[in-house]
């Protein structure tokens, strides 16, 4: 009789958190979805008069549902209890907060207490608003730290995750307060998509077709996909968790191809922290160079202006907030611009190891110095430089440095005509950096010699680095090909790079990318041709190239496509920021490695 009571019981204490948790998870969707009603459509004082008396609600039966949770006891989604003194701290602040800020509003609701200066601020609208996001994005993370957990797919989470955000996107695009005059969900999709994938082409001209909430709207879905859904919900589940079960780190060392589980939760600060630090040193640069145009009349203009394109330079997505991009007369001849632009777009190309490496050497370079000045020992490292960091950068000097020169022999006299001697450099420059990352456009295109267009489709191609906001076959891949070409004819047995020996497997797979690229992008550009045998063959296949290499650079002709040969590039978006083996991986059953192997025999090639 004891056992049944106490196994009904534990069922009961099991059925209770389970509730619990599915009205935190109800709560946590609705609190986000009123920010979105209250954005997205006109309001009247009524409207916002019933909203913030919702939110009070919310607030207050998110603390109740918060406090059963800890009286019923607490457990992660995988099993986990062991919190760290630091993300127990953060998170007893943060129950405090919720619980402080209840009860003063429960107060004043009754009036318990007086009203006065201090309890006016604490039950503000803004701040009820701003601690139920907060509290609700750190459950949803909780949430998506549980999925982690799980025996799935990394592959198909990464795919999944941004499939959600694409149409989560496309919906708030529709939104009334978010366009002038309305907009066609085709158009919507292919935005969102557009600014997740961090591609850069657009169907509308984005000044001319959203307003300031829309561009919001697409900043905010620029940095989700430069920075990967999965990189913020997963350092907000990890850091303020404490979510670092076996299973949940080996699903996002899979996640970020890293090897080390211990470091990840570092690794996700370091990626947060660089990544607003470097968008924010950009967003100041911009500032200071268009600060008193009279283009920019207002300082809430240029501000806008300068976080919106520093965001989308980094991250490489290609998006602007002028009608014209970068060839627009607000900043056309503005050569601090592109120049600045062009760094952000290199630093947000060659990847976050590589970006990380970099700073590991420098910082060790400047620790050698200031031993040198106080004339103590140096610390000599070997090999300080990985593999990786050496390949990309290599590749990216040689690829900027000879377009650059190729674009300021070539073009001097054509598209660059217009420009000032700086402005030639920094335009070149530019030209130079954009085609393998981001779609930012400094000239006019229509005036480029037809060898340029090639060449500029051979860069979208090539692309940027790997575990980067780039598309493309990647710089890695390209060397390796390269390598592989050069070393079949010296009759090399295998590729060495630095008295480092590449791996078979990885050869393999830098030729499974080059030859599955290619086959996607035959097919595409045949069904677009099949779609649209109004437009040239040639103008096809370089949108096809931009889309899947997630450039974002035009012919000038997308916003005349049909809406089914805008979805076909709207796929090629996505499949080209999730990665070309990523989406087969998602999609095919690996196979177990055979015990065995079978005899070998030479075939004719070539």
């Amino acid at each position: 009789m004891k056992q049944s009571a106490g196994r009904f019981l534990r069922h009961l204490h099991q059925w209770a958190l389970r509730l619990v948790g599915v009205l935190i998870l109800l709560i946590s969707i609705a609190a986000p979805l009123g920010v979105v009603y209250m954005f997205g459509f006109p309001q009247t004082p009524l409207t916002l008069r019933y909203l913030e008396t919702g939110y009070q609600g919310l607030l207050i039966l998110m603390w109740l549902a918060l406090t059963l949770r800890v009286l019923l006891g607490d457990r992660s989604a995988d099993g986990n209890v062991r919190l760290g003194r630091r993300n127990r701290t953060i998170l007893i602040g943060a129950y405090a907060a919720l619980t402080l800020i209840a009860i003063f509003n429960l107060a004043l609701r009754h009036r318990w207490l007086a009203p006065d200066a201090f309890l006016d601020t604490v039950s503000a609208p803004w701040l009820i608003i701003a601690t139920l996001l907060i509290v609700s994005f750190l459950e949803l993370a909780r949430a998506v730290s549980g999925i982690l957990s799980r025996r799935v797919n990394p592959s198909s989470i990464l795919a999944g995750s941004f499939l959600l955000i694409i149409f989560i996107g496309s919906g708030l695009l529709m939104l009334p307060n978010c366009t002038y005059r309305g907009l066609a969900y085709a158009d919507s999709l292919f935005t969102a998509a557009s600014a997740v994938c961090v591609t850069g082409m657009s169907t509308v001209n984005m000044a001319e077709t959203f307003t300031v909430t829309g561009q919001v709207v697409i900043l905010i879905l620029i940095q989700i996909g430069g920075l990967g859904i999965m990189t913020i919900t997963s350092f907000f589940g990890l850091f303020f968790m404490g979510q670092t079960s076996l299973r949940s780190q080996l699903r996002l060392g899979d996640l970020f191809s890293s090897d080390k589980m211990g470091g990840l939760g570092k690794t996700l600060v370091k990626i947060i922290v660089v990544t607003f630090s470097v968008e924010a040193l950009g967003a100041v640069l911009l500032y200071g160079v268009v600060d008193g145009r009279p283009e920019f009349a207002s300082g809430g203009r240029t501000l806008f202006f300068s976080v919106f394109h520093s965001v989308s330079a980094f991250c490489n997505a290609g998006f602007s907030t002028l009608p014209g991009n970068l060839y627009d007369p607000a900043v056309r001849h503005l050569w601090g611009v592109p120049a600045i632009v062009s760094w952000l777009v290199i630093c947000g190309g060659i990847g976050f190891p590589i970006f990380s490496n970099f700073l590991s050497v420098a910082g060790r370079k400047a620790g050698n110095i200031v031993r040198f000045i106080r004339r103590r020992p140096l610390v000599r490292r070997p090999r300080q430089w990985s593999l990786n960091s050496y390949i990309v950068l290599k590749t990216t000097a040689i690829l900027i440095a000879g377009v650059w020169g190729y674009m300021l022999v070539a073009e001097w006299n054509h598209s660059l005509a217009e420009f000032s001697f700086m402005g030639k450099l920094s335009q070149g420059f530019l030209a130079a950096v954009t085609p393998r990352t981001a779609g930012f456009n400094g000239v006019d295109m229509q005036r480029m010699l037809p060898a340029t267009l090639v060449l500029t489709t051979v860069l979208m191609w090539i692309g940027g680095a790997p575990q980067s906001t780039a598309g493309g076959i990647k710089v890695t891949t390209f060397y390796l090909m390269m390598k592989n070409v050069a070393g079949t004819i010296r009759g090399d047995s295998a590729i060495n790079v630095r008295k480092r020996e590449i791996p078979a497997s990885s050869v393999r797979r830098a030729f499974a990318v080059v030859g599955v690229s290619s086959g996607i992008l035959v097919a595409a550009v045949a069904l677009l041709a099949f779609l649209e045998p109004g437009q040239r063959t040639a103008d096809l296949a370089f949108e096809a190239v931009s889309a899947l290499s997630t450039v974002g650079l035009g012919s000038g002709h997308t916003p005349e496509l049909g809406t089914a040969a805008k979805m076909v590039l709207a796929v090629l978006m996505f499949v080209g920021r999730i990665g070309i083996i990523g989406i087969l991986m998602a999609v095919i059953k690996p196979q177990p490695d055979r015990p065995y192997t079978y005899p070998q025999e030479d075939i004719l090639i070539n």
